[in-house]
């Protein structure tokens, strides 16, 4: 920092602070051209997109706005300008238009401007302009050891001290009323922090009422810049403000009215609220100010208040901000004190919570589990507003998590024409297993676009990932960065709990169908298929009681009893068919092995060709062994059965005369047969077991011409170890 001149007791004009909101990188290169071509000291406070309002704190010469903010960004920094510092001059060097508040001097730029040409407007308007140069307000600098190093000459003013008795000497021998108060503890707390602090102070000796705010700087020690306020002050609660400090940092928008409905003061939160500026609304009437609020229930609420001097509350709606307040209002003998809060978020928050209670009520009527999380989807774009969410279901066979309802905001590549939705998710793939698994969520303000995952969506800049119970997650996305908050959060948990009570009740439903259908078929073969045996071996016991040689009833009564042996097996089997599945990894020769040895197969004979699947044993040993018992029965003793995998499953053939094709469906329905000894279970179990696993069957003709049964549908299916 250039000290000659100072020194030497020479004026120099006031550094220029110029704030600069993008890219920090680039705003520095700027500004250093900027400094170069203005031949004067320039101090740049440069932030990133979402920073705006750390550099506005301070009363800056302008505001340059680079070309890399998005157009939401730069209409974010322009209304922050336009509240805290209104008549500063704005550069948008984004070439992207902006709406621009009336008090707002837009200076606009192309995309493709150079960079020197934007820095000779730039230093033409901060320092030629239409009048005289702006300034940053009074200013001064120290080293780490607290030594004055920079002074400005309108310091003098009010402190006595020139540049010239100032620079070099500690800054409490410059300013001794100050080692002790709100100065020092100021300058003390930025020191400490590294960071910017602001705050209002007040010099006792000649009453005067600053705002401070001191920067720490890179290289070591510390800048201050002090803008006059005492008038401010004096004019809002007299001389000491300090009624009017309490209102202005309270987090309500706060405005007074006198009896005759005139403003006599608005704090800076309500001037943000309201969109208005203090000093244009003092003196005028509410009426005035805002016209389009006659005759609201908003403004009757105000009036009642002042003419009954009662205090009075209210949540209303008002109309022209279209926003949603909470009003308190206090009526005195000067006037009317009213307190508000927007609760626009909050009303909001409430109306999607009452619409998700109706997409309940949706899910309670959904009849499978794509129909509950296709109707997930829909309320997550029609209530929440998000389309780009995808719900993930567990598969318990493949042991993975499958998009089984995905939103239309996720798009398909046009370029390759891909499915628009991922692939399945492998244990163990984080983050999303680990959502799953531990039951907690996850909500990620910025991905990365070098971040690459098997389950994330292209253009992806945030993610919010909830369990849904054991059943699976909701992952919702988005384009832009830090698009949920914590608010969101919580709507998205409510719709994943409804969602996984949709599914636990789904779940129940259809085991409750199985188990109703089950009773059904108990009580046919209790009623028939065991009546018929019981019959005959009822009839063969009297017949033998009177004959003289009672064996010959005998054998009858024993092939009764084993018929009906039979019969009760397959029913327990059916009633076993309804619990949980116990999948594990199985080698596809072993379990039909295993099954083969515990059927009598006489003289058959067994071919298997292996492969790995994830299935109940227990299950799918009985499924084999049904299968096996089936051709022996139906081909006889030397029949030749084969087993092997197929594309996506396996199938069980053999060599004998096969099924007719008019037969094929019925085969597996209860009670169906063919055969004089069987009983018209066993194919019906193999049926059901397959049901379980999530996989299908059908009957074909062997390459031997027998019958082939092909399941399909095993995801899990993978080759021999």
């Amino acid at each position: 920092m250039p000290l000659t001149e100072q020194s030497t007791g020479r004026a120099m004009p006031a550094p220029a602070l110029v704030a600069y909101v993008g890219d920090e990188r680039r705003g520095v290169d700027l500004l250093e051209l900027f400094e170069s071509r203005l031949h004067r000291s320039v101090h740049a406070a440069a932030a990133g997109p979402n920073g705006a309002e750390r550099v506005l704190d301070a009363p800056v010469d302008a505001v340059v706005c680079g070309p890399e903010l998005s157009p939401a960004e730069l209409q974010t920094v322009v209304f922050e300008t336009a509240d805290r510092r209104p008549g500063t001059p704005v550069f948008n060097l984004t070439g992207e238009p902006v709406a621009a508040p009336e008090r707002l001097d837009i200076r606009q730029f192309d995309a493709d401007t150079p960079a020197e040409t934007a820095v000779e407007r730039l230093a033409g308007t901060v320092v030629d302009g239409d009048a005289e140069p702006r300034t940053l307000g009074q200013y001064l600098a120290v080293d780490d050891a607290w030594r004055v190093v920079d002074w400005d000459p309108r310091l003098a003013a009010w402190t006595g001290v020139d540049p010239a008795e100032a620079i070099g000497e500690s800054l409490w021998t410059v300013l001794p009323a100050g080692r002790d108060g709100e100065l020092a503890a100021t300058h003390r707390e930025a020191a400490t922090a590294g960071e910017p602090t602001t705050t209002e102070v007040f010099h006792a000796p000649t009453e005067r009422w600053f705002s401070l705010r001191v920067v720490p700087l890179r290289a070591g020690g510390l800048e201050s810049y002090l803008h006059e306020i005492t008038e401010y002050r004096e004019q809002a609660f007299g001389a000491d403000g300090r009624l009017e400090q309490t209102l202005d940092r309270i987090t309500d928008a706060f405005f007074a009215l006198d009896t005759d409905e005139r403003f006599v003061f608005l704090n800076s939160r309500a001037e943000f609220v309201l969109d208005v500026e203090e000093e244009s609304v003092l003196g005028r009437q509410f009426p005035e100010v805002f016209p389009a609020a006659t005759g609201t229930d908003f403004y009757e609420a105000f009036r009642e208040a002042l003419s009954s001097r009662d205090p009075t509350s209210f949540r209303e709606y008002y109309r022209p901000l279209e926003r949603w307040f909470e009003v308190n209002a206090y009526p005195s003998e000067d006037g009317l004190s009213v307190f508000l809060r927007d609760v626009t978020e909050q009303v909001g928050l409430r109306h999607r919570l009452e619409q998700l209670h109706e997409v309940t009520q949706e899910l309670v009527v959904a009849e499978s589990d794509d129909a509950i999380a296709a109707e997930t989807v829909r309320a997550a774009a029609d209530v929440l507003g998000y389309d780009r969410v995808i719900v993930w279901r567990h598969d318990q066979q493949t042991q993975r998590l499958v998009p089984i309802a995905v939103g239309a905001g996720i798009e398909a590549d046009p370029t390759t024409n891909e499915d628009a939705a991922p692939g399945p998710v492998a244990p163990g793939t984080e983050p999303i297993w680990g959502v799953y698994e531990d039951g907690e969520s996850q909500l990620t303000g910025y991905v990365s676009a070098a971040a690459t995952a098997e389950y994330r969506p292209d253009a992806v800049a945030s993610e919010l990932l909830v369990p849904i119970g054991e059943y699976g997650v909701l992952a919702v996305y988005d384009e832009q960065r830090d698009a949920f908050d914590e608010p969101d959060a919580e709507l998205f948990r409510v719709l994943a709990g409804a969602a996984a009570s949709a599914f636990v009740r789904a779940r129940r439903e259809r085991q409750l169908a199985r188990r109703n259908e089950r009773l059904d078929e108990f009580a046919s073969v209790v009623s028939h298929d065991l009546r018929n045996p019981i019959s005959v071996a009822a009839a063969h016991v009297e017949l033998a009681r009177d004959a003289d040689d009672p064996t010959q009833h005998l054998d009858t009564i024993d092939e009764a009893l084993f018929r009906m042996e039979e019969l009760i097996d397959d029913l327990l089997a059916r009633a076993r068919g309804d619990r949980e599945l116990a999948r594990e990894e199985l080698s596809l020769a072993e379990a039909a092995r295993d099954a083969w040895e515990s059927v009598d197969t006489a003289a058959a004979s067994l071919t298997v060709d292996d492969a790995r699947l994830n299935a109940d044993p227990d299950r799918l040993r009985q499924l084999f062994e049904n299968l096996f018992r089936n051709a022996v029965e139906h081909v006889g003793e030397d029949v030749a059965v084969r087993v092997g995998p197929r594309e996506s499953g396996f199938y069980v053939a053999d060599d004998g005369p096969g099924i007719p094709p008019d037969q094929r469906e019925e085969v597996f329905e209860q009670g169906v047969t063919y055969s004089e000894s069987g009983t018209g279970f066993g194919l019906a179990i193999v049926a059901d077991i397959v049901e379980g696993h999530g996989w299908t069957i059908e009957v074909a003709d062997a390459a031997t011409g027998g019958a082939r049964f092909e399941v399909t549908g095993v995801r899990s299916l993978a080759p021999a170890r």
